[in-house]
C-alpha cells in the first residue's frame, strides 16, 4: 500500500473517532438533563421522587372546655311590675362568696297623677288689635272725630277758609256759602298739619321754604296762619289729593293765586280732621 492512501485512511480513522466522542457526549448531557430537569421529566414519564421533608410538628392534647348550664329562663322578658331583684355587694370579705339578695318588692309602683285644669265659671275674654309694626308713605287717615268747631262770622259775608285734612280739600267760605273748593295736599303723618282756628298773619307773593332735608325756592302764593304752617303754591308735585308736605298745605298754582287774591291778613282758617 502507498504511504500517502495509508496517511489518508488514519486521518479518516481520527476524524470519526472524534465524530463519535462529541455524539456520546450530546446524548450523555442530554440524558443527564432528563433525568434531573421536571420538565423533561414530565415529558418522557420519568419524574423525580419526591424528596421527603422533615416533620416539623407533634401532636399534643388539648382539653375542651365544659360549657357550663345556660338558664334559658334569663332570657324571658321582665314585666314592669316584677324588678328585677338587686344584689347588694358585701362591704367586707367573708367565707360564703353568695351575694346577698333583697325581697322582691310588693307594691306595684303607680305613676303621679295628672292634674287637668279645669274651666273657670266665668272665662276672660282676649281682645285682638293690630297695629302696623313699620312705617309705611300710606296714608291712614285718623278716625272720624266731632264735627268741626263753629267758625265764628258775623253772617254777612265775612270770607274765611276751611282746610280738611281728612278729605285732602280746602274750601272757601264768604259767610256760610262755599265760593270755591280745591284738592289740596296736608302733611303726612310722620309731619301732620296742626289743626285749629288761626288767622292769616303774613302773605308773600313768592319766597323761599327751607326745612330739615329740603330747600326750595320761589314757593308762589304763600299765606302762613301758624308758625311755619302756611297755604302756598307747589311746584315741585302734582300729586294732590294725597298727603306729601312737611305740614303746609299745598295747593295748585292756580289755586293758590286764586286763594291768595282772595283772601287777607287777618282772614280765618279752620284746620280739621
Amino acid at each position: 500500500m502507498k504511504p500517502q492512501t495509508r496517511k489518508n485512511n488514519t486521518r479518516l480513522f481520527l476524524t470519526l473517532g472524534v465524530i463519535g466522542v462529541l455524539v456520546c457526549a450530546v446524548f450523555g448531557i442530554a440524558a443527564w438533563t432528563a433525568v434531573n430537569n421536571p420538565a423533561f421529566a414530565s415529558i418522557t414519564g420519568s419524574a423525580p421522587a419526591p424528596v421527603q421533608e422533615e416533620v416539623h410538628w407533634a401532636r399534643v392534647e388539648i382539653a375542651k372546655p365544659l360549657a357550663n348550664a345556660f338558664d334559658i329562663s334569663a332570657l324571658a322578658p321582665q314585666t314592669a311590675d316584677t324588678p328585677m331583684p338587686l344584689v347588694e355587694p358585701s362591704s367586707t370579705p367573708s367565707d360564703d362568696p353568695a351575694p346577698a339578695v333583697l325581697d322582691a318588692p310588693t307594691s306595684v309602683p303607680t305613676e303621679a297623677p295628672i292634674i287637668i285644669p279645669e274651666a273657670t265659671e266665668t272665662p276672660g275674654q282676649m281682645a285682638m288689635e293690630i297695629v302696623p309694626n313699620t312705617p309705611t308713605s300710606e296714608y291712614i287717615p285718623p278716625p272720624p272725630s266731632a264735627p268741626k268747631p263753629a267758625v265764628a262770622y258775623s253772617g254777612n259775608g265775612t270770607r274765611w277758609i276751611d282746610v280738611d285734612l281728612t278729605n285732602q280739600r280746602v274750601y272757601a267760605y264768604e259767610g256760610d256759602t262755599v265760593v270755591n273748593s280745591f284738592i289740596v295736599s296736608t302733611g303726612t303723618w310722620l309731619t301732620p298739619t296742626v289743626t285749629g282756628q288761626f288767622n292769616i298773619y303774613v302773605k308773600y307773593r313768592a319766597n323761599k321754604m327751607s326745612g330739615p332735608g329740603y330747600y326750595l325756592p320761589d314757593v308762589p302764593y304763600i299765606m302762613y296762619f301758624h308758625g311755619s304752617y302756611g297755604l302756598h303754591g307747589t311746584y315741585w308735585h302734582n300729586n294732590f289729593g294725597t298727603p306729601m308736605s312737611h305740614g303746609c298745605v299745598n295747593l295748585t298754582i292756580d289755586d293758590a293765586g286764586w286763594l291768595y287774591n282772595w283772601a287777607s291778613i287777618g282772614t280765618l282758617v279752620n284746620v280739621h280732621y
